[in-house]
């Protein structure tokens, strides 16, 4: 049965590790994710993708046929870019297959592939490179776009340079990214000093990179009308998200503070 597997991860990675970006010749531009589907001799729906981080890469192939997509070959290994005259091609070399990243043996099989690009569209060449079972074949990708990762928003403290507020006050703060709202909100806890930093430490999960922030930020010199409406003073405001930053906001003209914050 592992023969078989192996056999079968060969003759798939053969049909599906061209599928990569030939828009220069080093290894950073083949970085990207490429996917092809197609139906198999049973009438099953199949769709094979590779992912390539630096010299490395990962190929799947799923089963997208039925209720849950199942995993039927995995392989990983390292890529190169290669030329061989006027042609482009990618070798890929000590591959290691199987039906699960858990459950790889060796595939003692170089696999070099000729390819051509235009926008988004790859077209392979495989199994010229030397006499195989399965013969020569052309077949056409598609490049996905990259996911953005998410993180955990985190905003760590605000700068209070001056407070439309003459003594001392209590603070209440929202913010909202997306459908997450989450608050900054100490009981019975003033603030009052010039130039005063406060600690928020607030942290909203499964924020993206350039995602908006919406912020709202209420005072009052009144202990419990900080959170309602009822409040002397609101600012509504609102950022782009970046790694890491800080911004400053003006909503009156002797209320200014800076929000700073990361992502981890």
């Amino acid at each position: 049965m592992k023969k078989i597997i192996l056999s079968l991860v060969a003759v798939a990675i053969v049909s599906s590790l061209g599928t990569l970006c030939a828009w220069a010749d080093d290894l950073e531009a083949l970085a990207g994710k490429w996917v092809a589907e197609r139906d198999n001799a049973r009438g099953l729906s199949l769709k094979q993708a590779i992912e390539i981080k630096g010299n490395k890469f990962t190929f799947k192939v799923l089963r997208t046929s039925g209720p849950t997509v199942v995993i039927v070959l995995y392989a990983e290994g390292e890529v190169k870019a290669e030329r061989l005259g006027t042609f482009k091609t990618a070798k890929f070399f000590n591959i290691q297959g199987g039906t699960s990243a858990s459950d790889l043996q060796a595939v003692d099989d170089d696999r070099t592939v000729f390819y051509a690009l235009e926008g988004n569209e790859l077209t392979v060449a495989e199994n010229f490179d030397k006499e195989r079972d399965q013969p020569p074949s052309v077949t056409k990708y598609t490049k996905q776009a990259a996911t953005v990762e998410a993180k955990t928003l985190v905003i760590d403290k605000i700068v209070m340079h001056k407070s439309p507020q003459s003594a001392e006050y209590y603070l209440c703060l929202d913010v909202t990214v997306g459908e997450t709202t989450k608050r900054f909100h100490v009981e019975n806890k003033t603030y009052g000093k010039a130039g005063e930093t406060i600690t928020t430490d607030l942290s909203i999960p499964n924020v993206r990179k350039d995602q908006t922030c919406k912020v709202v930020m209420k005072l009052d010199d009144v202990a419990g009308d900080e959170c309602t409406e009822e409040m002397d003073n609101r600012s509504a405001a609102d950022f782009k998200v970046t790694e890491s930053g800080s911004q400053e906001f003006k909503p009156e003209d002797q209320w200014r503070y800076t929000i700073h914050w990361h992502l981890k």
